[in-house]
């Protein structure tokens, strides 16, 4: 893109996109993101300080204003590129204007925190194994349709409900281990049903393991396997999935390389009338934040073959 001599020189990032979302560049150079909402689309929220990022607004017209990102290190180039990747994927699903410019805020929040270092720790042994059971998905996912869609269902990373969403079909993620005959469901939206959607549960089982075992594999290594596999499909689906990795708190800087993991077994599940979940629509006032465990003995009437997760073409 040219630099301008004045202003903003834009370039709409996806006209399919939903949201006015563009790349620029400043009279500076320095690159940008710009969301354009309408005059009235406004949010009573708290903006971040993002260290080497300028955040602004502007009245570009008297019915519309624009939210723009400016990078203020060209050496941070790329790490700008996830963020402004992450914000505008979180946003593909909404509708109207706030609900963009609120998406785009509370996204920036989360890299505040992140590039602060707080998001940078290390992740546990569950969040290895919640994580590794969202690749394995993703790169069943990836190897029916093309990467760059299968990126896109990828939810869990952008704090939405449902791990995965494409079509008319959900699918929440659990990775257990071996020895562990029930999961934990973290909130009670992870399986609340929704009208006109078909949900399922997908449930990993692991078990930690040494280097030597038989496909054997550490988080670090099943990145690199699905990296392969979707930039072999598509070169130009890296970033996203760099992207997501981000957002999922997974960084190269740390290396994983210390535990190792085997996949023994996969069972699935349509969540339907009758399964034994919590209902949201259910709870009493007041309560919210819910989590609670559920034994997998109590499932067996509700399993699906696997593969029936990504029949598309049946919905």
């Amino acid at each position: 893109m040219g630099r301008p001599s004045e202003g903003l020189t834009l370039r709409r990032i996806d006209p399919l996109h939903p949201a006015n979302f563009f790349w620029a560049r400043d009279a500076h150079g320095r690159c940008a993101l710009v969301l354009q909402v309408v005059g009235s689309a406004t949010v009573d929220e708290a903006r971040p300080r993002l260290n080497g990022i300028d955040i602004v607004e502007m009245v570009q017209t008297d019915d519309q204003h624009a939210f723009v990102l400016t990078l203020r290190r060209e050496e941070d180039v790329e790490l700008f590129h996830r963020l402004c990747e992450d914000i505008v994927e979180v946003s593909r699903h909404l509708d109207g204007d706030r609900a963009f410019l609120a998406a785009t805020i509370r996204r920036a929040w989360k890299w505040h925190s992140l590039l602060r270092g707080a998001g940078r720790a290390r992740l546990g042994p569950e969040e290895q194994q919640g994580l590794i059971g969202e690749l394995l998905f993703l790169e069943s996912l990836a190897g029916t349709i093309s990467p760059k869609p299968a990126l896109e269902a990828w939810r869990g990373p952008l704090d939405e409900p449902k791990d995965f969403v494409f079509g008319t079909r959900a699918v929440e993620v659990k990775a257990r281990h071996a020895g562990k005959a029930a999961i934990k469901i973290s909130s009670e939206h992870q399986l609340q049903q929704v009208i006109d959607q078909r949900l399922f549960l997908l449930v990993h089982a692991l078990t930690p393991t040494l280097a030597e075992a038989g496909q054997a594999f550490t988080l670090d290594t099943l990145v690199a396997r699905v990296r392969d596999a979707l930039v072999a499909k598509d070169p130009s689906s890296e970033e996203g999935f760099e992207a997501r990795l981000l957002a999922a708190g997974y960084s190269a800087e740390h290396d994983y390389g210390d535990r190792w993991w085997a996949w023994t077994s996969s069972s699935a599940f349509e969540v339907r009338d009758g399964f034994p979940c919590i209902d949201a629509a259910g709870l009493a006032s007041g309560v919210a934040s819910v989590s609670y465990w559920i034994g997998l003995d109590a499932c067996t009437a509700f399993e699906t073959p696997e593969a029936a997760l990504l029949e598309m073409e049946q919905d």
